[in-house]
């Protein structure tokens, strides 16, 4: 087999330099007609043999890649080096990647480590379903959702696994999306969020401790010195009236506070939903102010109030809104120099409405104005009593509620302006700031 290619080679090698030499000789003898016809037939010889050579090269390099494509593509499948495998390995939570009818294709250590099954037992199989509780239809479901909408799905379930104690887990659901905006893939994180839960019960049980314990008590104490005060149980002289005057003023204050912890904690849990009216301003500016007088009278302060709104109805929550613009005013009327003057302005910019307390105090540093309406850092040195840094921080809850922003600023010359700005109408409202 291996002579008969090496015979035509010398065949086709004799011909062609018998073909040669008679071109060379008509050449030489001038007899042009024989020597074009050997040079047509020459030509065509050296076209055949290179068509043969290049079929016989692209036959040979076919072969190798038919006998060579294989192995590389099982490389590929055993090592399982695609991008999404490289990041779930490096993450810190277990995941791992489905196809779009729920079947397992890849995973990290971290969900080996919590199911406690080797990756060759999970290759194919719906994963959510035996270990994640979830039924068939609902996985259909969620990968409808998933592929339609582009979006991740987040849920959170209770599963006790074989290698760790029973906890509360996170699942969020991710699409993966190729550059032509396909989806073939989805990636499941696994959070275990038992820690979370055990806090979220802290928090509920301190709560509801703060309510029963604190609050219904201060009810109690509040409606019991009204009767005394109104002479329901006997009559009293005018020092035990001055007394019991300020034992209600402080149990008052009392509930304020305790109102304002609760409030403050609902706005950070999401539990409060602001009801959206259109108010009059203006009016309220003037109920707060109302409020407020009684304190301004003990420190001599007056109050200005400068209403600069052409229309005065506003889309706000009336409840939640009196309280902050309550509390700006009490906070500059309480940190205020005494025998000077408060001053509120109300106007409108750029389709919102704005609110500023105008008042003359103690200089307060950059340093301290960050912490302003911090829930627990917002006592400076100069704004040191007690509730108000948690009152600033509920104010300014309820001020981004409302697509909203607080602002504080204080001059050397002591010059302090507190405030805050609102949009007249927001399109909606959030339910918590």
């Amino acid at each position: 087999m291996k002579k008969k290619p090496l015979k035509a080679k010398i065949i086709f090698l004799a011909l062609f330099a018998l073909l040669l030499g008679l071109c060379i000789y008509d050449d030489a003898t001038k007899s042009n007609p024989r020597s074009l016809i050997n040079i047509f037939i020459l030509a065509f010889m050296m076209n055949a043999y290179l068509d043969k050579n290049e079929h016989l090269k692209k036959l040979k390099n076919d072969y190798k890649n038919l006998k060579l494509c294989p192995k590389p593509i099982k490389h590929i499948q055993e090592n399982n080096k695609t991008p999404q495998n490289s990041i779930l390995s490096n993450l810190p939570i277990p995941a791992f990647l489905i196809d779009l009818e729920g079947k397992y294709l890849a995973g990290n250590a971290k969900l080996k480590e919590l199911i406690g099954v080797p990756d060759i037992e999970l290759n194919n199989k719906n994963i959510c379903t035996k270990y994640f509780g979830q039924t068939c239809k609902k996985i259909r479901e969620e990968i409808a959702f998933i592929t339609s909408s582009k979006q991740n799905i987040l849920l959170e379930h209770f599963y006790k696994f074989s290698n760790h104690n029973p906890s509360w887990y996170r699942i969020c659901k991710s699409p993966i999306i190729n550059p032509n905006g396909e989806i073939n893939q989805i990636v499941v994180f696994v959070e275990d969020i038992g820690a979370e839960k055990l806090v979220e019960r802290q928090k509920e049980h301190y709560i509801a401790t703060l309510s029963h314990d604190l609050k219904t008590p201060i009810i109690a104490q509040i409606r019991s010195l009204e009767l005394i005060l109104k002479g329901c149980f006997g009559n009293i002289n005018n020092k035990q009236n001055e007394l019991l005057q300020l034992t209600l003023e402080s149990c008052k204050s009392m509930y304020s506070l305790v109102s304002t912890i609760l409030f403050s904690y609902k706005f950070d849990n999401k539990e409060i939903k602001l009801n959206a009216n259109e108010i009059n301003m203006t009016d309220l500016l003037l109920e707060c102010c109302d409020e407020v007088a009684t304190l301004a009278k003990e420190r001599n302060i007056e109050i200005i109030i400068n209403p600069n709104l052409i229309q005065h109805s506003i889309n706000a929550d009336e409840t939640f809104l009196k309280y902050a613009i309550l509390y700006f005013i009490e906070n500059g009327v309480s940190h205020a120099y005494e025998n000077t003057k408060v001053t509120i302005n109300l106007y409108e910019e750029n389709n919102e409405i704005s609110m500023t307390v105008n008042t003359e105090g103690p200089y307060i540093p950059p340093k301290d104005i960050r912490y302003m309406f911090d829930q627990y850092l917002g006592q400076t040195k100069t704004y040191n009593k007690i509730g108000f840094c948690l009152k600033l921080y509920y104010s300014s809850q309820i001020i981004r509620a409302h697509n909203g922003k607080v602002f504080i600023t204080s001059d050397p010359s002591n010059k302090n302006i507190l405030g805050f700005k609102i949009p007249r109408a927001a399109e909606k409202i959030p339910a918590i700031a």
